[in-house]
């Protein structure tokens, strides 16, 4: 019988080797292939240990690009992104081309799209991609990774 909820497989951890300790950043699939990929941004305590740990998770959104256009708008790509006029900006930041910035959001590889989503959460901040953080201790970070 066919379930309506997703099943997520992670497929890479692009953060530390050590994700709990110095931070992760995971790439997840649904195995049923309903829902589209998502990323989840592990942020460990800071040295004071006066917070726990932060996650958060957000889609990695296909993108368009149409006629000089990056669109994060599926049914409407004469719609910029929200971020689409700082890509310049974002790009000389992080150390990357311009339009291979572009082809990282173009990708069908989930594991493209988020090195190019989290550039843009650095860029932006995180909150412009997951405004409703989680927090977690020591015990439940190590349960859920």
């Amino acid at each position: 019988m066919p379930t309506n909820q997703p099943d997520w497989q992670l497929v890479a951890n692009l953060g530390d080797r050590n994700p709990i300790d110095h931070g992760g950043y995971f790439v997840f699939t649904d195995r049923t292939g309903v829902y589209p990929p998502e990323a989840e941004l592990l942020v460990p305590p800071d040295e004071n240990g006066t917070r726990k740990w932060e996650v958060r998770r957000f889609l990695l959104e296909p993108c368009t690009y149409i006629n000089g256009i990056l669109s994060d708008n599926k049914f409407h790509p004469e719609h910029p992104a929200w971020f689409a006029d700082s890509l310049d900006e974002v790009a000389s930041t992080m150390g990357i081309n311009v339009d291979d910035l572009i082809t990282l959001f173009l990708s069908n590889n989930p594991i493209d799209r988020a090195q190019a989503w989290r550039m843009i959460g650095d860029y932006h901040g995180f909150d412009n991609l997951d405004s409703y953080p989680e927090y977690y201790t020591r015990k439940e970070v190590e349960s859920r990774y």
